[in-house]
């Protein structure tokens, strides 16, 4: 009916964003799948959304704290960050949005402090030689 001007799509596989496309256009702005460092089986997605040209947003991008899960994925974070004097959470976070213009976070926001670490990721400017060592 036209009320809404656009739209995203959540937990969707390429074949399911193709999907949103033929139906939607160009009104498909972003795909919203959970990316982190131990999250990394949406990574085809990622990809995909930056060849067709939608916004990428990560849902959990430092892996949750629901779900066990193995901490040392995040062992060259916590390297990086000790150079960089910043937490590793900032680390995660920067080395998300280094993968393109496409690509939006939404960190837990249960703490003042950690909203404000989260606030400061996109300032982090993470070398070659650290982005390829953080994968």
């Amino acid at each position: 009916e036209g009320v809404a001007r656009e739209a995203g799509i959540s937990n969707a596989s390429i074949e399911q964003i193709d999907i949103a496309r033929g139906i939607l256009g160009d009104k498909l702005v972003a795909v919203q799948n959970q990316y982190s460092p131990i999250h990394l089986d949406t990574q085809d997605t990622l990809d995909y959304c930056a060849k067709v040209g939608l916004a990428f947003v990560c849902w959990s991008p430092l892996g949750g704290y629901r779900h066990p899960y193995d901490e040392t994925k995040f062992d060259p974070f916590r390297e990086v960050a000790a150079a960089h004097g910043v937490s590793y959470q900032q680390v995660v976070l920067a080395w998300e949005l280094a993968k393109g213009d496409h690509m939006f976070v939404i960190p837990g926001a249960h703490r003042p402090e950690t909203i404000l670490d989260s606030l400061k990721a996109d300032q982090l400017e993470l070398t070659p030689e650290e982005l390829a060592k953080l994968g």
